[in-house]
Formats: structure tokens, sequence, C-alpha cells
């Protein structure tokens, strides 16, 4: 059973959970599905667990960055499934989707309207910031800050040292920041 505590934990995580989406599911799987539907499938998949959420906030984030994963592994595969049958065309939620969204549940506690559309622009300009970086740059913010990954296993995952990935983090932080800044 879930509960308002639930939602609410979920919200926090929102603009993490975002970043973690454009950074697994790349370009071509947002031309053909939209960040808000696969957010809105990794608030259902989390809030119809079996087992609930994790009690810590560490293990809530590994938890939804599984989910996260499985998410956009599960379009991808739908994605190409409709190649393969010869009929390109854009994927409805409903078909990927186990349960319609819990309004009542994650939008319990939320804004205000004016507080809800100063945020949506902020996460905006963080997604596109994002975006605009280096392959290296969002691949080690990726694996660092959106996947937990420590400096010795996102080295082991993309060749290189940990030392050299201590560097290209700081490096692709900076660059982060000011394409914020600029955006």
């Amino acid at each position: 059973m879930t509960t308002s505590d639930d939602g609410a934990r979920l919200a926090a995580q929102e603009t993490r959970l975002r970043l973690l989406l454009a950074h697994l599911a790349g370009r071509a799987v947002r031309a053909r599905v939209e960040l808000d539907d696969l957010v809105q499938e990794v608030y259902v998949r989390a809030l119809t667990a079996p087992s609930g959420l994790p009690a810590d906030d560490d293990g809530l984030r590994r938890f939804v960055a599984r989910l996260a994963r499985n998410a956009v592994v599960d379009v991808a595969r739908a994605i190409r499934a409709r190649k393969r049958e010869a009929r390109v065309e854009r994927l409805a939620r409903s078909e990927w989707s186990r349960a319609g969204p819990r309004e009542d549940e994650l939008a319990a506690r939320t804004a205000g309207p004016a507080t809800r559309v100063a945020g949506a622009e902020e996460e905006a300009r963080t997604v596109a910031a994002f975006e605009s970086l280096a392959p290296d740059h969002r691949r080690v913010l990726g694996l660092r800050q959106f996947e937990g990954l420590s400096a010795r296993d996102a080295g082991a995952r993309m060749g290189r040292s940990e030392a050299a990935v201590h560097s290209l983090y700081r490096r692709a932080l900076e660059a982060w920041e000011a394409a914020r800044r600029s955006g």
C-alpha cells in the first residue's frame, strides 16, 4: 500500500529522475516517447512495486535508477518491435504501461501554479544544458551523478583510470553549470 509520504519522497527525486532518463533514453527514444511519460512510468512502477519503496534515501535513489533503466529498456524494445513490423508511429504510453498514473497520490502535496512554472523552466534549462554537453561529459555525469557509481566503477565502465574520471567529472560539472547559466 502506498502513502502520500511515498509520493512526496518520489516527487523529491523528480529532477534527478528526469536527468537520469534523459541520459539513459538518448535522443532516439525521446524522439518517440515524451520524457514526462517515462517519468510517469517510473512513478507507477515504484508505487506499485510489491516490496514497496526502500526506507533510506540511497536505497530509494538506486531503486528509482533501476526502475528508470528498466522502463527505458522496455520502451526501446517496444520501439524496435514496431520497426520490425514496419509500422513506425509514435508509441502511445498505454502500450507499454501497466497502470495509469495515481494523480491523487503524486499530486497530493504540490506547489502552486507559479512555483510549478518556475520549476518547469529551471528543469528545462537543466536538461537542455545536460544535452548540450560533450558525450564524455554526459556519460561521466550519468554514471557518477545519476547512477551513483564511484570514480573507480565509472572508470571501469569508461575504460579510464580513477584519476582521469575525477578530472573528467570535475570538468563536466563545470561545463554543465556554464551551460545552465548561458542557457
